[in-house]
């Protein structure tokens, strides 16, 4: 999707009024009566937040002159009083005001934003990459073999040609080997699948492409598609596949912050944006080895100052490396994720709606992205996610 929308730095000044800015709020809803918008993207964000824990529709009725703060209605008021005071604890909003019947809410100085925990980076990283990798139920998201991986399943699109599928089912057959069978019907086709994930990858693909449907053979045919949306229901399974999903790629962002500490010495990575970045590259494309000589040339000769300018000579180097069919997917994701906002590279554009988590926010504790055991905080995230829960707000 094109975004047709006019930024001032942090600030959406214009664009197509029915442009989603996320997935509950339009560009029109923060037009003021005169015509003209001024609203800083962290109140966006804070106000999607707001409707998600308020779980009910809430109307914008004004935004303030300086775009950072906001006057809301919705009903019942006391449970949108509720639900702002606990935004406001997780520091989202600094003001949070009755006024009648409506609420008045304004965000923190967006230069001076607090700190957020690295559970919280780690959650929007997830979000962010699956929005891409995924639409509707990223748990339940069974994709056919379009793109001659085989099957490729949940938020992060594990497959057979990554050799990551399996390992997956190995887990889930760990945590509970009753329910996965029921999940494929606890007959001859729960054994068909585990015979399927003993074989090499070449026959793996190949039977998979035999249940691939549709245009592109992006879709699976049924039996076997239900089978995939089971497990994916499975609260078990998925606690599973978010604690993979942050452990392999998880590591292998943290070997590309420290790569990048030893090529660049001087550059701590601290931002959410960066660690977004990173992990999406470590999604898509497995990691920065293919570019190291490239990388290290561009830094001998730029001698990037900031972590933004590092991480984007990282993720443009590394995405020149992939096929040319997708260098500039590669680089247009990454690098909308550095800028907060869609980057058209080559007339090519890739944004999702989980855009509005990428905020303009450093990790507190970043250092344990490299020196500490984060099990127990991986864990944290995968379990409460699981339950369908927020760690956000």
């Amino acid at each position: 999707m094109v975004w047709s929308v006019s930024w001032d730095q942090g600030f959406v000044v214009g664009g197509d009024d029915n442009r989603r800015l996320t997935p509950d709020f339009r560009l029109k809803e923060f037009r003021k009566p005169d015509g003209t918008l001024r609203v800083h993207r962290e109140l966006v964000t804070a106000l999607q937040m707001l409707r998600d824990s308020f779980a009910r529709p809430l109307a914008i009725r004004a935004t303030d002159a300086d775009g950072l703060g906001a006057t809301l209605g919705a009903e019942p008021v006391a449970d949108l009083v509720s639900a702002a005071d606990r935004l406001k604890a997780h520091r989202l909003f600094e003001e949070v005001a009755t006024r009648g019947d409506l609420i008045h809410v304004r965000i923190p100085d967006p230069q001076h934003l607090p700190e957020i925990e690295l559970e919280q980076a780690l959650e929007s990283a997830l979000a962010v990459t699956a929005g891409f990798e995924t639409s509707g139920d990223r748990f339940q998201q069974i994709t056919g073999n379009f793109d001659g991986a085989g099957l490729s399943f949940g938020p992060a699109q594990w497959n057979f040609r990554s050799r990551t599928l399996v390992p997956l089912f190995r887990a889930f057959e760990r945590a509970d080997a009753q329910a996965l069978r029921a999940c494929f019907g606890g007959g001859a086709d729960y054994d068909e699948w585990r015979r399927v994930l003993d074989q090499p990858v070449t026959e793996q693909i190949a039977w998979a492409n035999g249940i691939s449907t549709g245009r592109g053979l992006q879709e699976v045919v049924e039996p076997w598609k239900g089978y995939f949306h089971a497990v994916g229901r499975e609260r078990a399974f998925r606690a599973v596949m978010i604690g993979q999903a942050l452990h392999a790629y998880g590591a292998r962002v943290l070997e590309s912050v420290r790569y990048l500490r030893r090529i660049a010495p001087a550059v701590q990575v601290d931002h959410l944006r960066c660690l977004c970045a990173l992990y999406d590259l470590v999604v898509q494309q497995g990691g920065l080895e293919k570019a190291r000589d490239r990388i290290e040339r561009r830094v001998r000769e730029e001698s990037p100052r900031t972590q933004f300018d590092l991480v984007r000579i990282a993720v443009e180097e590394r995405g020149r490396t992939a096929d040319p069919q997708w260098q500039a997917d590669c680089v247009s994701r990454r690098v909308g994720i550095l800028n907060g906002v869609p980057e058209t590279v080559d007339g090519h554009q890739r944004a999702n709606l989980n855009f509005f988590l990428l905020r303009d926010v450093r990790i507190r504790d970043a250092q344990q992205l490299v020196d500490a055991d984060l099990e127990a905080r991986v864990a944290r995230v995968a379990e409460t996610l699981s339950r369908g829960q927020t760690l956000l707000a």
